[in-house]
């Protein structure tokens, strides 16, 4: 997955524990590391750890326009930082690419397995759905973070709610989580990857390899399975050719570990909501978006702003932005909203322009 410099003594322990059929942590060569899954108080926010690396993930949404060709479903967006650690053994241009990697997988296993119902996404056909996005922040690297990001990407998947939204005309009412039960999102199944590493000119498998293992790997290879054994993905890299009874074998040991897992991430947010039961108020928050006749230069093109209310603030109310259409010139508030409400500012057009132009790269 990237090359790495590793010293010959380094070299020398690591491989003749693999060959003892034993491991620097004590493992064995067909176990993996503890996960440890923490939520935040946010919707969609969850701290994940495998071992020591550690991984946060955040989701939010916006209102957008749909694809033409795709007039009633939502979409899902992945991006992946890893500024905050130092890897010093790969040059920029590799880090970079080594990143552009991880960012392909994920979209692969998340979005091209439709793990998430589209159509669910859709506010109103063919003008206005929910955009969701997945950021992934990497805090520590101690081997396979790709098995932790994906993790992460669907314990916040499962773990978001999306306010509730009714359209009449042009009057939108988003109703923050105090105001109604806001909804999960509907998964269909859990797309889980995992990482096995391989050496000695692949007479040795190891599954979630450390980051002194992978560094010595002659090849790697990645499943993507869900809990009805349907394959999601499968990556390889390095330079191996790997035998048919070895990617068996490989996707047999995977079904056990994606199972775990799939009943470990059901249970621990099932828990999570069972003790964070949100109170609900009676009155809603009333946005109404109009096509008015004074134009302005930022009313041309999208604009993204941030609707907040008096009450107490809602953990809802951080993660959701409005995605306005270059043709709904300026926000407005009814004039039958009982409660005081206000719009921020949150993005200027040409800002939001280049947050999605780097969101395409």
């Amino acid at each position: 997955m990237k090359e790495l410099i590793c010293s010959t003594i380094e070299r020398n322990v690591v491989l003749k524990c693999i060959r003892d059929h034993k491991r620097l942590d004590c493992r064995t060569i067909d176990e993996t590391r503890s996960v440890n899954i923490e939520f935040r108080s946010h919707p969609g926010c969850v701290s994940v750890a495998l071992g020591q690396t550690c991984v946060i993930a955040q989701a939010s949404c916006r209102i957008t326009k749909p694809k033409e060709s795709r007039a009633s479903e939502g979409n899902i967006r992945i991006h992946i930082d890893m500024s905050k650690i130092p890897l010093m053994n790969l040059e920029n241009w590799k880090h970079q690419e080594f990143v552009q990697e991880l960012n392909g997988i994920l979209e692969q296993n998340i979005r091209h397995s439709n793990c998430v119902d589209l159509e669910s996404l859709c506010i109103n056909s063919g003008e206005l759905v929910w955009s969701i996005k997945i950021d992934i922040t990497v805090l520590n690297n101690c081997g396979n973070i790709l098995d932790c990001a994906n993790i992460a990407t669907l314990c916040s998947l499962y773990h978001f709610r999306l306010p509730e939204v009714t359209v009449h005309g042009s009057d939108i009412r988003v109703y923050s989580s105090m105001e109604r039960r806001a909804r999960p999102l509907r998964i269909l199944h859990f797309p889980i990857n995992v990482l096995f590493a391989f050496f000695v000119d692949g007479r040795y498998t190891l599954i979630d390899p450390s980051s002194d293992e992978e560094r010595l790997m002659d090849g790697f290879l990645s499943i993507s399975m869900n809990q009805h054994k349907e394959i999601c993905g499968i990556h390889m890299g390095g330079k191996l050719g790997l035998k048919k009874e070895q990617v068996e074998l490989c996707k047999k040991l995977a079904f056990k570990k994606i199972l775990e897992l799939t009943d470990r991430i059901r249970q621990v947010v099932t828990d999570y909501y069972k003790n964070n039961e949100p109170t609900i108020h009676t009155q809603p928050s009333i946005v109404r978006i109009e096509d008015g006749e004074d134009s302005s230069s930022e009313s041309e093109s999208e604009d993204s702003i941030l609707i907040k209310t008096d009450m107490v603030p809602s953990p809802m109310e951080s993660n959701v932005s409005l995605l306005l259409m270059p043709s709904l010139d300026r926000l407005s508030l009814s004039e039958d909203n009982p409660i005081n409400t206000t719009t921020v500012a949150d993005k200027s057009a040409s800002n939001l322009e280049n947050d999605d132009e780097q969101d395409n790269e």
